[in-house]
C-alpha cells in the first residue's frame, strides 16, 4: 500500500514535499550533495547506502574534477569521476558496498574525498524501545512516533497502553540517518497530547544509524514539549479508473480554510493511503479530494474530473477515513467568494483554480478599490497592486507563483475583503 506525505498550515509553513521526495518513496534511492569549492569537498566523506547517488556541484573559481578511477585508486571497487572544468555538475549512483577514494586532479594533494557504501539490507532496520520504571503510567494510552530529521517526515506512528515494563519496535529505520522519537503518556487520560506537565511527554534522539537500534527509557520528569500531530489517514480503495493520474486532497476547516493540501503526482494503484498532520482535536473538515480524469494538469468541475467531498466532524485523535471509488462527484472548487454573505453573487475570482491569471469580478456599484494584496497560506504578503480606478474587473498575472493556495485581499474604503485561490 503506496503512502504520500505533505504537510502546510495557516500558522506555520512547512517545506512542500516534491515530486523527487515521492520517486524517492517509490525506489529507496537516496541522494547526497557534496559541494565543490577551491581546494575542498564537502563534506570530505560520506556514508551511502548501495543504490544511493552523490551529487558533486563544482562552484569554485578553478578548474576541478571528480577523480575516483580504478587506476588511481586500485582498491575501488569500480571507477567513477569526470573531466577537470568549471560550473559543472556530476552525480554518479554507488550500486556495489565499499570504501571509494578519490580526489581533483590538480589539487591532489589536498582536494580528497571518501564515500563509504554500506550494503543494502534485505530486511527493514527495526528501532526497539524499552522502557521501564513506567509505573506512574501503568494502563495509561501511550504514544510514540519516529521522525526523520533531515526532512521531519514521519515514518512510523505506535499507539499501545503502558505497563510497568514494554518495549515498542517501529521498522523502517535506515543506515546513515539520523531520528527524533517522540513519545508521551495520556497522563490526564482526556484521549488527546497536551503539553506537559498535564502529560508527561518526552523526546529522544538516534543519531547515525548503523543497524537495528536500541534505546532504553527509564521513566523521569524530565518532560520535552513535542507538539505532538494530530495523524489523518484517508485510505483509498477501487481507485483503478485513476491509476497514473494526479490526485490532490484538500483539507478545509469549516471556514473554508485550506489548512493541507496534499498531491499524489502519479496514483501508483487501486488501493492507497494519503496522511496529512494538519487536523486537531475539537474541530471538524471538510475532506476534498480529485483526480484529473482528463489528465490536463488542472482542475475542470465533475464529470470532467472525478471529485469527492467527506465530512470529518469533531475530530477526537488519529483518525481514519475510508473511501471507495465511486461516481456521487461533487464540485469542490464552486466559485469563491468573500465572507460578507449580501455579495455571494456579486464578487468573485475566476478561473479558479487558476494557472496564468485570475481575474477578480466585482459589481458596479462596489465601492472604489484602492489596492488589491495577494498573501501566500501562511500569511506572508507576497505581492500587492495600487489601483488607480475603479472598474467591473481586474486581471491579476500569476504566472510567477508558484503552485499553492493564496490569498486576495481587496482594499476598498473602509472595506476589506479576502478571497482565498489556488494556483495550479
Amino acid at each position: 500500500m503506496g503512502t504520500i506525505f505533505t504537510s502546510s498550515s495557516l500558522k506555520t509553513l512547512f517545506a512542500t514535499f516534491i515530486f523527487a521526495l515521492f520517486c524517492l518513496g517509490l525506489t529507496g534511492q537516496t541522494t547526497h550533495q557534496v559541494a565543490v569549492t577551491d581546494f575542498a569537498f564537502t563534506p570530505s566523506q560520506l556514508t551511502i547506502t548501495a543504490g544511493d547517488k552523490v551529487v558533486w556541484t563544482n562552484t569554485g573559481a578553478m578548474g576541478h574534477n571528480v577523480n575516483g578511477t580504478v587506476a588511481t585508486f586500485p582498491s575501488n571497487p569500480e571507477s567513477f569521476g569526470n573531466s577537470v572544468g568549471l560550473n559543472w555538475t556530476y552525480e554518479f549512483v554507488f550500486n556495489t558496498a565499499g570504501t571509494y577514494d578519490y580526489h581533483c586532479d590538480p589539487h591532489s594533494t589536498g582536494m580528497k574525498g571518501k564515500v563509504i557504501v554500506n550494503q543494502k539490507s534485505t530486511e527493514p532496520l527495526k528501532l526497539t524501545v524499552n522502557f521501564t520504571a513506567m509505573t506512574p503510567h501503568v494502563g495509561q494510552t501511550l504514544w510514540l512516533a519516529v521522525i526523520d530529521k533531515a526532512n521531519m517526515m514521519e515514518i512510523g506512528r505506535v499507539k499501545t497502553t503502558a505497563a510497568q515494563t514494554f518495549s515498542i519496535e517501529v521498522p523502517g529505520i535506515e543506515v546513515g540517518k539520523s531520528y527524533w522519537v517522540n513519545f508521551f503518556a495520556d497522563h490526564n487520560k482526556n484521549g488527546v497530547y497536551n503539553a506537559p506537565p498535564a502529560d508527561h511527554t518526552w523526546q529522544r534522539s538516534l543519531d547515525n544509524v548503523t543497524g537495528n537500534s536500541v534505546i532504553d527509557f527509564v521513566h523521569n520528569t524530565t518532560f520535552t514539549d513535542i507538539a505532538w500531530k494530530t495523524k489523518l489517514t484517508l485510505r483509498f480503495t477501487a481507485m483503478t479508473p485513476h491509476v497514473a493520474q494526479k490526485l490532490t486532497l484538500f483539507v478545509r476547516d469549516n471556514m473554508g480554510m485550506d489548512m493541507d493540501n496534499v498531491v499524489v503526482p502519479s496514483v501508483a494503484g487501486p488501493n492507497f493511503d494519503v496522511l496529512s498532520w494538519a487536523i486537531k482535536p475539537g474541530m471538524s473538515y471538510n475532506l476534498d479530494f480529485y483526480a484529473d480524469h482528463n489528465k490536463n494538469g488542472v482542475y475542470n468541475a465533475p464529470p470532467a474530473d472525478h471529485a469527492w467531498r467527506i465530512a470529518l466532524e469533531n475530530v477526537k485523535s488519529d483518525t481514519i477515513v475510508s473511501f471507495v471509488h465511486n461516481t456521487n462527484f461533487t464540485d469542490i472548487f464552486l466559485p469563491t467568494v468573500a465572507k460578507n454573505p449580501e455579495k455571494l453573487d456579486n464578487i468573485r475570482l475566476y478561473p479558479n483554480p487558476a494557472v496564468n491569471y485570475i481575474e477578480l469580478k466585482l459589481p458596479v456599484n462596489y465601492e472604489k478599490v484602492s489596492s488589491l494584496k495577494i498573501y501566500s497560506i501562511a500569511g506572508t504578503l507576497i505581492d500587492q497592486k495600487v489601483i488607480s480606478k475603479n472598474t467591473e474587473s481586474y486581471r491579476y498575472n500569476l504566472s510567477k507563483f508558484k503552485s499553492g493556495i493564496y490569498f486576495m485581499e481587496i482594499n476598498a474604503g473602509s472595506k476589506r475583503d479576502v478571497l482565498k485561490f489556488t494556483k495550479q
